[in-house]
């Protein structure tokens, strides 16, 4: 009887092992991307914190460069960037290079920011052909791209959007990391700054509090609502990113 114990909790230990030894892919290729979700892998997620440069894509303008950041993924998501595969397709027709931005989303809003703004000044120095850039962040990631837009002062321009935010915080990050936010976001100078909003009641990851957490004052910047449908879809969290970059593609 013993040993049957033994070897039943053996068995569980190396499923345990073998389920968290997750992939970490070192290359970024767009070719690689899985559209439909079941299909997916966690291609886009599961590497390490850094920059990493999309290709396997015409690549026409290297004057104007985009940076991405993702959001915050609740332990146990089993499809870790999968909202980034359209709208990252989508922004591979502007024929510019473009980043992905890995961090450790389990860090507080602030930290992450310092790091990333440690990790742009070097990403500038290393990409001085670069004339600008655009950094859109998602949810967590817009965040720290707001938190970003006040740091910056460099001399590189640069446009920055902030899509499905809690930019208000949020219980969690109070609590937890103590941030507030109660004054606004003062926008540099040398920063474009657009907060893109969804409908608190319908976006998935805010409807359940009582409190619009996008709801800010913004100094330096300006806002747009987006609409409560695209077509016969909801307009929720994570379909906003494919909306704004469809609308921003539109604009040029």
């Amino acid at each position: 009887m013993k040993m049957r114990i033994k070897y039943h909790i053996w068995i569980v230990a190396l499923i345990y092992s073998v389920g968290c030894d997750q992939q970490k892919y070192t290359d970024f290729n767009l070719t690689k991307f899985h559209y439909i979700k079941k299909d997916y892998d966690e291609y886009i997620i599961n590497r390490d914190n850094g920059f990493h440069q999309l290709t396997g894509y015409q690549v026409a303008d290297s004057s104007f460069g985009i940076i991405v950041l993702p959001g915050y993924y609740p332990w146990g998501w089993t499809t870790k960037g999968f909202e980034w595969a359209e709208p990252l397709h989508e922004l591979s027709k502007l024929k510019v290079p473009i980043w992905l931005y890995r961090y450790d989303w389990n860090q507080c809003p602030e930290q992450i920011t310092d790091q990333f703004s440690e990790a742009i000044k070097e990403f500038v120095v290393e990409n001085h052909h670069l004339n600008s850039l655009r950094i859109m962040g998602h949810s967590y990631g817009g965040m720290v791209a707001a938190l970003f837009a006040e740091q910056w002062d460099g001399s590189k321009p640069l446009e920055v959007h902030s899509i499905a935010a809690a930019l208000a915080g949020t219980d969690r990050m109070k609590s937890e990391c103590k941030f507030f936010k109660e004054t606004g976001y003062f926008i540099h100078d040398n920063v474009r700054f657009t907060q893109w909003k969804t409908v608190h009641e319908q976006d998935g990851a805010f409807k359940k509090m009582e409190i619009d957490p996008q709801i800010v004052t913004l100094y330096n910047g300006n806002y747009i609502d987006l609409p409560a449908n695209w077509g016969d879809l909801r307009l929720g969290h994570n379909l906003s990113i494919k909306w704004v970059c469809k609308s921003l593609l539109n604009t040029l």
